[in-house]
């Protein structure tokens, strides 16, 4: 087998893949498996602006980790990249100085490890949503299948599935539409096993569920004349104090200009599901430029078609409510509605080892998501249906980290498989009696004109 490794630095945190995959056989589905994946321990790369360095070290124990399931001799061929997401995207903008210093630290570190290092960089929202997609139908084998006949074939009744992905500082939709794209900076084109797909692909910066919580959170401050915030998505019964410095620190929130940084705000829970709907859809501008069909804040998005896969923060959402097994949309409305109108003391009951802030915020993270997928991508109450919200597929995590993996590597041709490649049982057993019966024609000829050599000789003495 072949290995390749890739690090997933999101903007909470960062994962390492290592992905393994048989090397005598031309790539096709099914064939790349995920032999593990190491969360680093610490917040994700971008939060080490003022401390480069400790980027690089937060890296090391999982490449350890990592080494241990490589064996020695194959780990100085093995790829192993860095794909920075939204995170990074948003330091850059804020100081690109600063991010390129983490990306070189990363960098350094990971170049300290026998290991064929391609790389770190940040992607591009739209190559994460459009890896992300590549990852789905590489797994689901919408893209090409190892048929019966023994041969890869680009399966005929196979429709290819939209790919929904929510991190903590971006969102991306990839899918293929049943128009032509409109929109030039959201049209994707791959070519891959002879067929071409036309994708509909955007990324949303800054409405990634950590980021949208906080634009939430200062959204309430601005409307509070006080120091005093009162927070209807955070369960009554709850309080805590932030200061003014710690809620402005992100480029997706602005700061008025009035405000003491040093000021100490007092949020409190209400726990009042209506009002929290109310003040998440405020985040949002779901008025379209006539006459193209938009998401929202303006953005082109022709109509949602087929069925989608709905992971990373979508899946950890819902599935902490158990919203993930195919619930009507009735149900799952109804479920997070009463969830947050619970207490904090109820809600601690009843999840008593969960973390607190993970707590606190499942109210508001879970209405934000109905209301990105129903009002902002515009599913209604049939497509809700179309939503299959997967951690993994074949044991192996769902994200862009495998799609960017077969991408970088030359994993997914742009052509169909050399048909040479998968000599069928029959031709090959044809094709090895033909040769054993050359062998012989050519033992028998050689054998004559031996004879005949030797014949010549003794006729002349």
């Amino acid at each position: 087998p072949q290995y390749g490794l890739v690090f997933d630095a999101g903007s909470t945190h960062t994962s390492l893949y290592t992905y393994r995959w048989r090397a005598d056989k031309e790539n096709g589905t099914g064939i790349v498996s995920q032999v593990d994946a190491c969360t680093v321990s610490g917040p994700g790369i971008s939060s080490y602006a003022n401390d480069p360095a400790g980027a690089g070290a937060s890296l090391k124990p999982c490449l350890d980790q990592a080494m241990k399931m490589v064996p020695a001799e194959q780990q100085r061929d093995t790829p192993t990249y860095l794909g920075a997401t939204a995170g990074m995207r948003l330091l850059r903008e804020q100081n690109s100085t600063k991010a390129e210093q983490v990306l070189a630290e990363v960098a350094k570190a990971i170049g300290e490890y026998p290991v064929e290092f391609r790389g770190a960089r940040i992607l591009t929202g739209r190559e994460e949503g459009s890896f992300g997609w590549i990852t789905v139908n590489y797994l689901l084998e919408t893209l090409v299948k190892f048929s019966f006949a023994e041969k890869w074939e680009h399966p005929q009744d196979t429709e290819v599935l939209g790919a929904l992905d929510l991190g903590g500082a971006s969102t991306q939709i990839t899918f293929q539409p049943g128009v032509p794209v409109e929109d030039r900076n959201t049209s994707v084109f791959f070519r891959l096993y002879g067929t071409n797909y036309s994708l509909y692909s955007h990324s949303y910066l800054c409405y990634g569920q950590t980021q949208a919580l906080k634009m939430l959170l200062a959204a309430l401050h601005q409307d509070s004349p006080t120091a005093q915030i009162s927070h209807p998505c955070y369960p009554s019964g709850y309080q805590e104090n932030v200061t003014v410095a710690e809620l402005y620190d992100s480029p997706c929130v602005r700061a008025p200009s009035t405000a003491s940084p040093a000021l100490v705000l007092t949020v409190t829970g209400t726990g009042d599901p209506a009002k929290c709907r109310m003040a998440i859809q405020k985040l949002f501008n779901f008025s379209c430029r006539a006459p193209r069909p938009c998401g929202f804040n303006g953005v082109y998005q022709p109509p949602v078609r087929g069925q989608f896969f709905a992971f990373s923060g979508f899946y950890h959402s819902l599935h902490f409510l158990n919203l993930t097994g195919g619930q009507s949309l009735g149900l799952v409305n109804a479920t997070i509605r009463e969830f947050c109108a619970m207490t904090w003391d109820k809600v601690q009951h009843l999840f008593p080892t969960t973390n607190r802030t993970h707590l606190r915020d499942a109210c508001a993270v879970n209405s934000y998501i109905l209301t990105l997928l129903l009002q902002g991508y515009k599913f209604n109450k049939k497509t809700w249906l179309n939503i299959h919200f997967v951690q993994q597929v074949a044991n192996v995590d769902v994200g862009w980290t495998l799609g960017y993996m077969l991408n970088l590597t030359n994993m997914i041709p742009s052509e169909p498989p050399p048909g040479v490649i998968v000599l069928q049982r029959s031709r090959w057993m044809a094709a090895t009696v033909l040769l054993a019966i050359m062998l012989i024609l050519t033992f028998c000829l050689l054998t004559v004109m031996c004879c005949q050599r030797n014949s010549s000789g003794y006729e002349r003495l």
